[in-house]
């Protein structure tokens, strides 16, 4: 378990009770699917970061449970669409629900995820939270919708690119934050929320890079598919801004049109040469910072403490 997240396992039980309560059918064949899918959800990241800024401002209830579990269930609903747009064969070491199912039937178990999410919230009775539950995910679509659009443009920008990951990645981040901040006062809420964005924009920009340096068992999904559907991620940015600029028209060429299994591991192996890298993760490093700098409005203690922790560990993850 990752260290920040000691001390929460009981919540997490509780976390995952409520997703499979939630998600569960009164159609037997429907119920069969969803027992079948498993524990298909993200890293917890979500529900951990609204749990333990409810615990660096007092006590979690079984609000910040069920936020938790509403957050995670629209991530997963995020990773079944995106392993079928990218067409990945694995994640978490087990096939993807695209290839378990099939296309249709991942696209509507993604759907189901969704609504079952806004469900379980809006059924608390707090149309502010529910708004703000639902107007988020619209963010995150529309993330999904502008990375789609901007794939292969080699003249995507740095600010373009961070308001793509901002949408698809940190947005929720940033509710995670501000959630668990409810019974908190407005520069703690605005202080939280602060810090689960930035979280947010360092794992997306870490994950980037996990796409060309990452161990599959670890990261427990298929690597290279930026490559391959033509994504400029930071590090391919970076990578345009280092070359030559006699070198830049052939370089911007042949990372729209990398298709062969050699050609990805020739150009991932380019990427690597660069030292894009390590310039992606020194901006990682400031997002990191920047979290690390908006806890200060939050009471010290041992939570605030695992909070600092956990932004550092979003740096140094191999997973």
């Amino acid at each position: 378990m990752i260290e920040a997240f000691q001390g929460l396992q009981s919540h997490f039980v509780a976390v995952e009770a409520l997703m499979s309560a939630s998600l569960a059918s009164p159609e037997p064949r429907v119920d069969a699917l969803i027992n079948e899918l498993g524990a298909f959800h993200g890293k917890m990241l979500r529900p951990a970061l609204v749990l333990l800024v409810a615990e660096t401002l007092g006590d979690v209830d079984i609000r910040h449970q069920r936020f938790g579990a509403a957050l995670e269930m629209i991530h997963t609903a995020t990773l079944i669409h995106d392993d079928l747009i990218d067409d990945a064969d694995t994640r978490r070491g087990r096939p993807t629900a695209h290839v378990r199912f099939g296309n249709t039937t991942a696209v509507l178990l993604g759907d189901y995820f969704y609504t079952h999410a806004f469900h379980l919230v809006a059924e608390m009775g707090l149309p502010e939270v529910t708004s703000r539950l639902t107007m988020t995910t619209n963010v995150v679509c529309r993330g999904e919708l502008h990375q789609q659009c901007a794939a292969r443009d080699v003249g995507l920008s740095e600010e373009e690119y961070s308001q793509i990951i901002y949408a698809k990645t940190a947005a929720l981040t940033e509710l995670a934050g501000e959630l668990g901040a409810l019974t908190g006062n407005p520069e703690q809420r605005r202080a939280a929320a602060a810090y689960g964005m930035a979280c947010g924009m360092a794992f997306q920009i870490v994950d980037d890079c996990l796409d060309f340096t990452g161990d599959p068992n670890k990261v427990g999904k298929t690597l290279s598919t930026d490559i391959e559907r033509g994504r400029l991620t930071l590090p391919l940015i970076r990578m345009l801004k280092r070359a030559p600029a006699h070198k830049r028209p052939a370089l911007e060429s042949r990372m729209v049109s990398v298709s062969t299994p050699e050609e990805v591991a020739a150009f991932r192996a380019e990427v690597l040469a660069s030292g894009a890298l390590q310039d992606a993760l020194g901006t990682a490093r400031s997002q990191v910072q920047a979290a690390q700098a908006s806890l200060a409005a939050l009471p010290d203690g041992p939570a605030r403490q695992r909070l600092w922790a956990l932004a550092e560990f979003i740096l140094a993850r191999d997973f």
